[in-house]
């Protein structure tokens, strides 16, 4: 009996992740809608509760509410990155060509102080060989073609994830009844009650990365302003908004934020100041990110999540090692999850009970 209940949850699994390949555009946008309808649930029942507005009303209200922050959000963000890219298109590329010569030199000639025989045409040939290759590899036609096609799916993506989270929003029950279609009845009442806890613990642990990426945009963008850090608000929303992957988000964000600066600085010459100035950025990215590892993080997976630090950082490491980056940002729901179904399932397992002993 008990090896026909494992070999069942296989093949449950099996036929899940079978779904999730062929339909997984489908699949995503339904978890997503479920994700935003978790976190939006809380609204709607005070206003459909307390406030006495219907069930329909409410959900759209929550809907537009999430909405406006997503504009809010754009519309902050979308004017700074015009101004970044018209700061771009009105560099001097004659005086940055003539300084990046002059700094060549200053190179070839450190170089063979040291005892390192290289001239400088070796150096420009190594270059113009470099980009001559990166430009053979560059399709202009492809990369529209690719643009125009993902701008069309993002736009069915949000169509159908609005329109998905409403009902959601409106029923909380919708989501239960399709996922139900794949359990069988014997498994109906201990289903739910996984359902019950994921959404729980998922739900806390989503609330707290949201204010966890907040409070890193501010901490970010009020460090780098006081830096002097042109475009701080910018450049702190993004490193804000990369911290969603584990240890790996912040080192992309401060690597952006250091080449933004040096463009921003060559038009003012190359010199000290943009040395001292990509100083201060890996400071103040550094800072925030020891707050974020021993403040913000701790409070938010440990507590949400019921998990022990070192527990969770093996597994981001491990999915990260198995998937890249993806798996960095889903190892945690997914990790839940797991430990949710095995202790429900499999609750007899010494290495399961010690696992999910605070859950």
């Amino acid at each position: 009996m008990e090896k026909r209940k494992i070999l069942g949850i296989i093949l449950g699994i099996l036929l899940l992740l079978a779904v999730f390949y062929w339909l997984s555009d489908l699949v995503i946008y339904t978890l997503v809608a479920f994700l935003i309808s978790m976190l939006g649930r809380p609204l709607v029942k005070l206003l459909h509760e307390k406030v006495k507005i219907p069930a329909a009303l409410s959900s759209l209200i929550v809907i537009f509410f999430f909405i406006g922050i997503l504009s809010l959000i754009i519309w902050l963000i979308f004017p700074l990155f015009v101004k970044q890219a018209q700061q771009i298109a009105e560099l001097d590329y004659t005086t940055l060509s003539s300084q990046t010569t002059l700094l060549g030199n200053e190179v070839v000639s450190w170089l063979n102080q040291k005892g390192v025989e290289i001239t400088e045409e070796e150096i420009a040939g190594y270059f113009s060989h470099s980009l001559s290759e990166v430009w053979q590899h560059i399709n202009l036609q492809s990369i529209v073609s690719s643009l125009a096609s993902k701008l069309t799916s993002l736009a069915i993506g949000l169509f159908s994830v609005i329109f998905l989270s409403f009902f959601f929003l409106r029923d909380e029950r919708i989501f239960k009844k399709m996922l139900f279609l794949f359990v069988p009845d014997r498994l109906v009442e201990r289903t739910e009650k996984v359902l019950k806890s994921v959404e729980h613990l998922l739900s806390r642990y989503f609330v707290g990365l949201s204010l966890e990426v907040f409070c890193m945009m501010t901490l970010l963008s009020l460090g780098l302003w006081l830096c002097g850090i042109e475009n701080a608000l910018l450049y702190g929303c993004l490193g804000g908004l990369f911290n969603v992957i584990p240890y790996l988000g912040p080192v992309i964000g401060a690597a952006l934020t250091c080449l933004f600066t040096i463009v921003n600085s060559l038009q003012a010459g190359i010199s000290m100041d943009l040395v001292w100035a990509l100083v201060k950025v890996i400071g103040v990215f550094t800072a925030c990110n020891l707050i974020d590892n021993f403040v913000l993080q701790v409070t938010i997976y440990s507590n949400s999540v019921k998990a022990h630090p070192l527990e969770i950082f093996f597994v981001i490491l491990i999915a990260g090692t198995l998937t890249g980056i993806w798996g960095m940002i889903l190892a945690i729901p997914c990790y839940t999850v797991l430990r949710i179904l095995a202790k429900e399932f499999f609750k007899d397992a010494k290495l399961v009970r010690e696992l999910t002993k605070r859950i």
